[in-house]
């Protein structure tokens, strides 16, 4: 019997480790900057929460944006994102 074998996906990240641990090290140092500017929060001085929500937020979300933009049809059909 004559075995093909099928050219699988890659996955998201796969073979980027670099650009990944880049990526990672950056929003992450941004999240704990947003997290250390609750230490001037007081009741008279409510820029640190604004600060932790915006910076926070957008330390979740671009990442999301950052992301893969293979459709599932063409995954589905075994293409790479190279192609």
């Amino acid at each position: 019997m004559a075995r093909t074998k099928a050219k699988q996906p890659t996955h998201s990240g796969e073979g980027h480790l670099v650009s990944n641990l880049v990526t990672f090290i950056v929003f992450f140092g941004l999240f704990l900057a947003s997290i250390y500017a609750l230490n001037w929060l007081t009741l008279d001085a409510v820029w640190p929460m604004v600060v932790c929500l915006v910076v926070g937020t957008l330390v979740y979300l671009i990442p999301f944006m950052m992301g893969r933009s293979d459709t599932t049809v063409e995954l589905a059909e075994g293409k790479s994102h190279n192609e």
